[in-house]
């Protein structure tokens, strides 16, 4: 299994498919990485908008605390001189002027009576006016409560400045309407102090009454002042359905078509018993919030296809030189395949050529039999044998009688003829493989015997005799017989030493010489060093 396995990974496709996994997992690995980063980047964000509002909550809850607590002294003061039967005009401007020079962001403090005039205020150009019509005087005007903080919807002053109101109720001692006290905020000095909070070029903070009227925007949008929030499906609608304290939110604002995160949170602490919460929000631009991310994540796809790109053509070389190695490879070894077959053709006529030769070297060419070269080394690799294995070795001598004059009367030609007919006839008689018949020079031929003793050598030599007599090849001018004949010397040993050889075909000569001697067309044996003797001619026909 593991054998396959290996295999599978090393072949084209399994390279492919280890790559693509790879890549896979590294796609992987950057998209939950990078999905990481945008949630990180989500939950950061809504902690810092969520601090920053918090910042604006506690400073308008600081400030709205400090209007509740003068108007609850204020009107604990009226009281007092009331029951005291004391007119308290002369010291309410004071207080009115020391309340609004002490709590920051607070333009005006007034007092209104029953009827909505101004009879003291921390800006004596209000003093005499009438704003009976206004909601910061109806609101406590229609209800009982003294300890309630009225919170008007933000309007248009009569000095001409953008604003909202928090107002309280003064009732006579006998529980009727007394007066109002009225706070007028100043947003100029509240954007000066919210300016701080604001730590992105595309980040914005708004302030809305609790119906939805916006009151203060930083920095300011093509939003007009006063304008209603709570449109269908609006981030603020949604937070107001939602009854919760704080949301974060997504969406799109009135005026823009940009994508935005907010965090809204609702300022209604039970100490300041409002009338009518107000809405703080702080927000972000998507685009602008997510822009690094967008980034990042162009970079990373860049270097990923990069990577992806470069790995998969790089294998892709790779593997296309590999192929054109491989069919080099196999060029190359049909091409070796192509010369070596060649060149065992080649080699087999150089072989053949070598054989032919060889033969021709130890091959007589008139005779077709062996030569005097082929029986020398025979002579001597048998002698050699037959002395390790203490076997006999014999040797035939054999001449064609008178010859000479066979030439001189018959012609070069018919000797030929004569030759080669003798040869073939004197080959056809020894039976074993391992003897051998060679032409010894001119009209000579000698026969090597090997394992043959001398009893055996002087048969085989008779029976060469008769098959030459046999032929009954003529030869008119032969003064022993009117027929081709041969003599035949026999010598025989068992080999003893290594220069041995050579005395054994000397005693076959010498053999030879006494087979002549004797009238010819006979054989005649010697052993070596011993004299030879010639053995009488077998009854039989002439010639």
């Amino acid at each position: 299994m593991r054998d396959f396995v290996r295999r599978f990974f090393r072949s084209t496709r399994g390279e492919w498919l280890f790559l693509a996994a790879n890549l896979a997992l590294l796609a992987g690995f950057l998209a939950f990485s990078l999905l990481s980063d945008r949630r990180s980047i989500a939950h950061g964000e809504e902690n810092r908008l969520a601090t920053q509002t918090q910042v604006i909550h506690d400073l308008l809850l600081s400030r709205f605390s400090s209007i509740r607590r003068a108007h609850l002294n204020l009107q604990n003061e009226l009281h007092t001189a009331q029951a005291r039967g004391v007119n308290p005009m002369p010291f309410v401007e004071r207080r009115l002027q020391g309340f609004a020079e002490v709590i920051p962001g607070v333009r005006s403090m007034s007092l209104l009576n029953a009827s909505g005039a101004v009879i003291a205020s921390s800006r004596h150009e209000l003093i005499g006016m009438n704003f009976h019509d206004h909601s910061y005087f109806q609101l406590p005007q229609h209800s009982d409560d003294l300890a309630t903080l009225y919170l008007s919807p933000p309007y248009t002053t009569a000095l001409g400045s953008w604003s909202i109101s928090l107002s309280s109720r003064i009732n006579d001692a006998r529980g009727k309407l007394a007066g109002v006290i009225v706070s007028t905020l100043d947003p100029e000095r509240l954007s000066q102090q919210l300016q701080s909070v604001i730590y992105a070029p595309d980040m914005w903070i708004a302030a809305t009454h609790g119906n939805g009227q916006l009151f203060l925007m930083l920095p300011e949008l093509p939003v007009p002042r006063g304008h209603n929030l709570l449109g269908a499906g609006s981030m603020f609608q949604r937070h107001i359905e939602s009854s919760a304290t704080s949301n974060y939110l997504s969406g799109v604002l009135p005026g823009s078509d940009a994508q935005r995160v907010m965090f809204i949170q609702t300022l209604r602490a039970p100490e300041l018993h409002l009338d009518f919460p107000m809405l703080i929000a702080a927000s972000r631009n998507r685009e602008d919030l997510y822009a690094p991310w967008w980034r990042s994540l162009w970079q990373q796809l860049l270097l990923y296809s990069l990577l992806a790109g470069s790995s998969s053509l790089g294998l892709c070389l790779t593997q296309r030189r590999r192929r054109q190695n491989r069919q080099l490879q196999r060029a190359n070894e049909r091409i070796l395949r192509d010369k070596n077959h060649v060149l065992e053709e080649l080699n087999q006529q150089l072989q053949a050529q070598s054989n032919a030769l060889q033969a021709m070297a130890f091959r007589d060419g008139l005779t077709g039999i062996a030569n005097r070269r082929r029986f020398d080394e025979a002579l001597t690799a048998e002698w050699r044998h037959c002395r390790r294995e203490a076997l006999p070795l014999a040797i035939l001598m054999i001449d064609i009688d008178f010859f000479k004059r066979y030439n001189d009367h018959y012609g070069h030609q018919a000797g030929d003829e004569c030759l080669r007919a003798v040869a073939q006839t004197l080959s056809g008689k020894p039976g074993r493989a391992h003897d051998l018949l060679a032409r010894y020079g001119g009209e000579e031929f000698v026969c090597l015997l090997p394992n043959c003793d001398l009893s055996g050598a002087n048969i085989l030599a008779e029976a060469l005799r008769q098959a030459v007599a046999d032929l009954q090849l003529a030869h008119a001018d032969s003064p022993s017989a009117s027929c081709v004949t041969i003599s035949i010397g026999v010598s025989c040993c068992i080999p003893e030493a290594e220069e041995g050889a050579c005395a054994l075909l000397a005693a076959a000569d010498q053999a030879l010489y006494q087979a002549k001697q004797n009238g010819r067309n006979c054989v005649a044996s010697a052993l070596p060093g011993v004299t030879s003797t010639a053995h009488p001619l077998p009854p039989g026909p002439p010639c």
